[in-house]
């Protein structure tokens, strides 16, 4: 697991403890002076303390601040956590996901795909990490409805292929040979979770990250 956003908080939090442990050597250096003041001033013409007394009052807002400070911190560190421990559930389940890349097993995958309007002709192209395609075979026509496509991770002559990341290429044109968009999504395994600032992604592979808003459906 990528510590990432967990050491952020603790630093936020270090911080914190830094500010406020400043603020007590300061205050502490100011009680002294001022008691040596006190004892030392003149009974006849007692000194003016009404400074120090605003001085004082300072202190405690600003002490007051640094608490509420680690207060949010904290908060927000718990949250984090409650997020990382409810992301390790999704380890070792298959989930649906919006995009068209995922990573591919011996066992192969399946995307899903939904053209915008009516095709003469639709062509379907997994793509490797590298851009070049390995496998092509023609794709339903009809719009309107997601179209399933299943994938045995074998090139066009059988060779089962290297377990690794893999996309689905749609090119679908009208009659006249315009392009028609479409829209893709993926099926991949959780592998793990990583940690980041705006909080935890899945993991499908070694580096296919996947925000938990992209997940459609777990299977």
């Amino acid at each position: 697991m990528d510590l990432t956003a967990i050491s952020s908080s603790n630093a936020a939090s270090g911080a914190a403890k830094t500010a406020r442990t400043g603020l007590g050597e300061d205050l502490n250096t100011f009680l002294t002076m001022l008691t040596t003041q006190l004892k030392n001033q003149d009974p006849t013409n007692p000194m003016d303390t009404h400074q120090m007394t605003a001085q004082l009052v300072d202190f405690a807002n600003v002490e007051q601040q640094i608490a509420q400070n680690q207060n949010l911190e904290d908060l927000v560190r718990l949250q984090s956590n409650n997020a990382e421990f409810g992301a390790l559930n999704y380890i070792g389940r298959s989930i649906q996901i919006e995009g068209n890349e995922t990573y591919v097993t011996p066992t192969g995958t399946t995307w899903g795909y939904q053209i915008d309007r009516a095709a003469a002709s639709v062509d379907l192209h997994v793509m490797n990490a590298k851009g070049r395609s390995v496998y092509s075979e023609t794709g339903n026509l009809t719009n309107s409805i997601r179209h399933q496509f299943s994938w045995d991770a074998k090139d066009g002559k059988g060779n089962i292929l290297e377990p690794g990341n893999y996309s689905l290429m749609v090119i679908a044109k009208d009659v006249s040979g315009k392009a028609i968009d479409s829209t893709v999504d993926s099926i991949g395994l959780v592998s793990g979770i990583k940690s980041n600032t705006t909080g935890p992604s899945l993991l499908l592979g070694k580096d296919i990250e996947v925000a938990l808003s992209e997940i459609m459906k777990i299977k």
